[in-house]
């Protein structure tokens, strides 16, 4: 479904609205709560993303990569493993629940998921035994 001008222009509308329009104090600490519990979620998810890849990593590199072009086979998995962020990153953004507060966030986040999947491939590619 191709973007539309006025949607986008009907969601700016609807934001600046929102934040004029004065609203009941217990509606308010409706809202103060469902922050305040959600406040570190981004942060907690790229932690725990940091922590399975730091784990992963740790698998794949203690023991030495076979001799035999392991330079380009970890340059393919890396480009696998952005390849397959990237149509993850995409459909999340077309599905609408891509969205941060703040750039840093949204860094955190990226990067995170991209060491995840990378290390996954990684893992993947050199443990199974497979492809060697």
């Amino acid at each position: 479904m191709p973007f539309d001008l006025f949607d986008g222009l009907e969601v700016l509308v609807e934001f600046l609205s929102f934040g004029s329009s004065s609203k009941s104090s217990s509606g308010s600490e409706k809202n103060a709560t469902n922050s305040k519990k959600s406040k570190y979620t981004t942060e907690l998810w790229s932690g725990s993303f940091l922590v399975i890849a730091s784990i992963l990593y740790f698998i794949v590199f203690k023991d030495p990569f076979p001799e035999e072009n392991y330079i380009q086979s970890a340059l393919i998995c890396i480009l696998i493993g952005f390849a397959i962020s990237f149509i993850l990153f995409f459909s999340l953004y077309h599905l609408g629940p891509f969205y941060f507060k703040s750039p840093f966030k949204l860094i955190l986040f990226s990067s995170s998921v991209i060491l995840l999947l990378i290390s996954f491939v990684l893992f993947m590619y050199y443990q199974s035994g497979i492809f060697l």
